[in-house]
């Protein structure tokens, strides 16, 4: 498709090859960071792996929820296009605003008890890879996997544990488990 539109001059050449290597490369830390999370959560609580054991369907939503509730994303640096006042604060033009996504899914105004990790959640406006113009163009494909993989464990392994205390790895803009052991039975 990428390919079909540089043949058809919607996109440049250089613009396809942008286009293609950010499909391919530019979301693998977060995706496994987030799908690192989503199984550290998942051995951790016990009760919501039962519940994806008992209904694998769930895969897509429990990972929704893992990023909701803890995202690998949790900061990105905008810079400003025009002055600004926000909470009685300035904010001049081209100014670099530093955003704090992850903490967007434990608000207690859009999310019912967000300090519960619950794989039945309705999700409705989750930030965990960004929305609009500034949302991870590799989304549906995390998505995917993080949902294919979480499926597969829940389907193959009857119980997962944590083993130890993960190592976390981190990044500016960016978290996971650098290591994490678990048993799984």
């Amino acid at each position: 498709m990428i390919h079909a539109a540089d043949d058809d001059r919607q996109v440049t050449h250089d613009e396809a090859m942008m286009l293609v290597r950010s499909f391919l490369s530019a979301g693998v830390d977060r995706t496994v960071d987030s799908i690192g999370l989503a199984l550290k959560l998942l051995a951790e609580q016990p009760d919501q792996y039962a519940v994806l054991r008992a209904d694998p369907s769930l895969a897509r939503n429990a990972f929704k929820e893992a990023t909701r509730f803890d995202s690998s994303s949790h900061s990105l640096f905008r810079t400003t296009l025009c002055a600004r006042e926000i909470a009685g604060q300035l904010i001049g033009k081209h100014e670099k605003v530093m955003v704090f996504i992850g903490s967007a899914g434990r608000d207690g105004a859009h999310f019912d008890d967000p300090d519960a990790f619950d794989i039945t959640r309705k999700i409705r406006g989750q930030m965990g890879y960004g929305v609009g113009p500034h949302g991870c163009v590799g989304q549906m494909f995390a998505r995917l996997e993080g949902e294919i993989l979480l499926q597969a464990v829940a389907q193959q392994v009857l119980d997962l544990q944590p083993d130890g205390t993960p190592e976390t790895r981190l990044n500016p803009g960016l978290r996971g488990p650098a290591r994490m052991s678990m048993v799984l039975q």
